[in-house]
C-alpha cells in the first residue's frame, strides 16, 4: 500500500520446502544488486539539486579517472550505442547508462547516497566505508539493496514524498479477543518533495519516453493504467528486477537463483521480470479506479526544444 505501507502480499520464495534451491531463504530480504532499478534516486537527487526533466545530457563515449591505483571507469550501454543529446526524459525513461552515471558524477556519491538512505535503503547509508566502497557504478547497480526496502523506497515516489515504514502485521489479538498489539497509522516522514516524487513518477509512467529501449507495446503498458515503472538487470544475469507504482499500490518483482548463481535464459528486466511484475499489479488494480499522479502546484508544464532541453522559442 503506497499510502500505509502495509504489506499486502510477499512471495519469499518460490517454494519454502524445495531443497534443491535454498528455498528457506526469503528473496525479499536479500542482498541482491538492483542494476538499472536504482536509476530514479539519483535522478531524483538531480532534481533536488536544481536540474529538471528537460535538462540536457550527452550520451557520449566518456571516461572517468579512477583515483589512485583504480582503473579508469568506461560505462557502456545496454543495447552499445550512445545516442548523443537527451533530456533527462528521455534518459530514465530508456534507462540508459552514460548519463546516469554522469548524473551522478555530476550530483556527489554522497548526495545520491544520502537521498537512497533518506528514502528507506539502510543498505546504502553513506558511511565512510560506503563511501569507499562504492562508485559511479552504485548508480547502475553497485550496492546491493533489498527487494521489500526498494518497494518502501519507490512508495515516496507513488504517495507524494512522504517514507512510510513498511506494516507486516496490522493486528495481534488473545483467544478472548484483547487487543495485544495494533498498528497505528502515523503520517509518513517527508523525505522528498511532492514535486520532485510527481516529476519521477511522470517520466516513469511517460510511454512515449521509453521508446528507444522498450518500444511502444512492452510488458510495462498496462492499458486504461497509469502506473510508473522501472526495470534494472545485473551485467551477470545474477538479478532482474521490475518495480511499479500508483498513487494507490507499489509491486516489485526481483527475479533470480536464490544461491546468486547466474540466469541461463532471463536477459532483462523487461523479459523476466517485468511479465510477472504486470501480472501482479493488475491483480492488485482489479477493484481500483485508474488514478493518475496529481501534479502540485511547483510543477511548470513548458513547451521545450528537443534537442537543447531549453524552452522553445
Amino acid at each position: 500500500d503506497s499510502q500505509k505501507g502495509e504489506i499486502l502480499a510477499m512471495v519469499g520464495s518460490k517454494d519454502y520446502n524445495d531443497p534443491n534451491y535454498d528455498g528457506k531463504v526469503n528473496v525479499t530480504l536479500s542482498l541482491r544488486q538492483p542494476g538499472s532499478a536504482i536509476k530514479p534516486v539519483t535522478y531524483v537527487t538531480a532534481l533536488k539539486k536544481g536540474y529538471t526533466a528537460s535538462t540536457l545530457l550527452m550520451d557520449t563515449p566518456t571516461t572517468f579517472p579512477g583515483g589512485v591505483g583504480l582503473p579508469d571507469y568506461k560505462p557502456v550501454n545496454y543495447d552499445g550505442k550512445f545516442h548523443g543529446p537527451l533530456q533527462v526524459r528521455y534518459a530514465l525513461g530508456n534507462s540508459i547508462n552514460m548519463p546516469a552515471v554522469k548524473t551522478l558524477a555530476m550530483v556527489g556519491l554522497k548526495e545520491m547516497l544520502e537521498t537512497a538512505y533518506s528514502l528507506g535503503l539502510s543498505t546504502l547509508e553513506p558511511t565512510t566505508d560506503n563511501l569507499k566502497r562504492l562508485g559511479l557504478s552504485v548508480t547502475l547497480g553497485g550496492g546491493e539493496v533489498r527487494l521489500l526496502e526498494l518497494a518502501q523506497a519507490y512508495s515516496a515516489f507513488a504517495n507524494g514524498g512522504l517514507r512510510v515504514e513498511p506494516a507486516a502485521i496490522l493486528k495481534v489479538t488473545d483467544k478472548d479477543g484483547r487487543v495485544l498489539e495494533e498498528k497505528k497509522d502515523v503520517p509518513g516522514k517527508r523525505v522528498i518533495t511532492p514535486e520532485q516524487a510527481f516529476i519521477i513518477s511522470h517520466i516513469l509512467s511517460d510511454n512515449s519516453a521509453r521508446l528507444i529501449t522498450f518500444g511502444e507495446r512492452s510488458a510495462l503498458v498496462v492499458p486504461g493504467r497509469t502506473i510508473a515503472v522501472k526495470t534494472g538487470t545485473t551485467n551477470d544475469k545474477r538479478d532482474n528486477w521490475t518495480i511499479g507504482w500508483t498513487p494507490q499500490v507499489v509491486a516489485g518483482v526481483w527475479v533470480g537463483n536464490n544461491d546468486n548463481s547466474s540466469m541461463k535464459e532471463v536477459s532483462s528486466g523487461v523479459s523476466g521480470a517485468a511479465p510477472i511484475w504486470r501480472r501482479v499489479i493488475s491483480a492488485a488494480l482489479a477493484d481500483k479506479v485508474n488514478v493518475g499522479f496529481t501534479v502540485p502546484e511547483g510543477v511548470v508544464t513548458a513547451e521545450v526544444d528537443q534537442i537543447s532541453g531549453f524552452r522553445a522559442h
